[in-house]
Formats: C-alpha cells, structure tokens, sequence
C-alpha cells in the first residue's frame, strides 16, 4: 500500500480532476487517474500520467464543456 508523503495516510487510486492555471488561463481536466490520500485529499500522479497531462495541455482538443466560474481575491 503506497502511503502520502504530506500525513502518512492510505493512498488510493481513483479518477480526479486535474486543474492548472497558466498565464491567466485555468485549465480543468477530468478523470485523470492519481492517487488520492484518505486522510488530506492529496493528489499523486505518476510520471506517466503527468507526462500525458502536461502533453495534453500543450495542444487540447476541443473542451467538453465551458465553465463559468466565479474567482475571488484576497488581497483584495
């Protein structure tokens, strides 16, 4: 059983959404396979999954859906 290198809880796989921001566009990417810890909710991914992802985002397909979601600041 792999185990969370942040609390030591269980990790387990399962299918997640993957978010990531750059240059001021956000990204939202689902049902990407990781580990996730039962304890904090950490997300880990193998090389090969983040190497799919990061080559997903360097050329997407068409999004499934468009989202409108709100975005809050707190320096504000």
């Amino acid at each position: 059983m792999k185990h969370c290198h942040f609390c030591g809880g269980e990790l387990h796989e399962q299918l997640t959404t993957f978010v990531h921001e750059e240059n001021g566009q956000v990204w939202v990417v689902r049902n990407v396979p990781a580990f996730v810890c039962s304890q904090c909710g950490e997300k880990e991914y193998t090389q090969e999954t983040t190497h799919s992802l990061l080559n997903f985002l360097k050329q997407p397909p068409q999004p499934a859906e468009i989202l409108h979601v709100p975005a809050y600041d707190m320096a504000s």
